[in-house]
């Protein structure tokens, strides 16, 4: 005769109760830090991403939406510089900043190569 129900019950919680957790995974190596990004001065940096934005735009396939929003962000990064240049910041904050418009500048540029790749996917 077979088991019966009750039987194989216990034999399931018997095995339940006999499994042990798996030990604890030892840490894997450390991930190293970011290097320091080379800037060159808060204006010379923002200056080159409005030049990025300028080259983006002109891209022959580009279309008007891509256009309008280089033309505003142009606009905006030109007033968030001169009102930047009139706070007169500390080194570190201009450094940030620097930091900041390189990273959108490399972007920027980053956009314009898929943008000379040809037109964007069409999406329905």
């Amino acid at each position: 005769m077979g088991p019966t129900l009750p039987r194989v019950f216990r034999w399931i919680l018997l095995l339940a109760a006999c499994h042990h957790a798996d030990p604890p995974v030892a840490p894997g190596p450390l991930v190293p830090a970011e290097p320091d990004i080379v800037v060159d001065t808060m204006d010379k940096e923002c200056a080159g991403l409005v030049a990025a934005l300028e080259t983006y735009q002109k891209c022959p396939n580009a279309d008007d939406d891509d256009r309008a929003w280089a033309r505003a962000w142009m606009e905006a990064a030109r007033e968030s510089f001169a009102a930047g240049a009139k706070a007169d910041a500390d080194t570190q904050a201009q450094r940030t900043m620097a930091i900041n418009c390189k990273r959108a500048a490399t972007s920027v540029g980053f956009a314009t190569q898929r943008c000379h790749a040809g037109r964007k996917p069409r999406v329905d």
